[in-house]
């Protein structure tokens, strides 16, 4: 693990574990959390949240340039982890291919630990990107997850 391309997010969430993770894989809540705003759309086109099971989602401005991101999901154990592959085709050769996520999700008195991390980026700026990019999602996460 190059610690040049690779992102390690963490926060800690006001959730049990079981709530951020139905957050994380379900339609609804990713096409909310997947929105940067008003002017924002986001389509979960697939989701198989099992072992083998792929994803697709397809979101950006609606005025501006769209991403898709899609995906593997290499191990899913319900509420704790998720693997998966991430590749991301945006505008500009903005994205990237088979990169991989891991998130958690640790109990910690009632609330969640929410640990990712995002390797095998193509490269140091690619990882800045993600590093500025990851907390975004994350705080829309903890938003909805919140909520209940």
């Amino acid at each position: 693990m190059s610690e040049d391309t690779t992102v390690r997010i963490e926060r800690v969430i006001d959730a049990p574990p079981a709530t951020v993770f139905r957050v994380w894989t379900t339609k609804d809540a990713m096409e909310e959390w997947y929105r940067d705003g008003e002017d924002s759309v986001a389509n979960v086109v697939e989701l198989d949240v099992r072992k083998g099971g792929g994803y697709k989602i397809v979101w950006g401005s609606r005025s501006g340039p769209t991403y898709t991101e899609r995906g593997e999901y290499l191990e899913v154990d319900p509420p704790h982890r998720l693997v998966m592959t991430e590749t991301l085709e945006g505008p500009e050769n903005g994205g990237w291919a088979n990169t991989r996520v891991t998130v958690l999700f640790e109990e910690e008195a009632g609330k969640t630990r929410l640990i990712l991390v995002h390797e095998n980026l193509p490269s140091k700026e690619h990882a800045e990107g993600a590093r500025g990019g990851w907390p975004g999602f994350i705080d829309r996460v903890e938003r909805i997850a919140l909520r209940g």
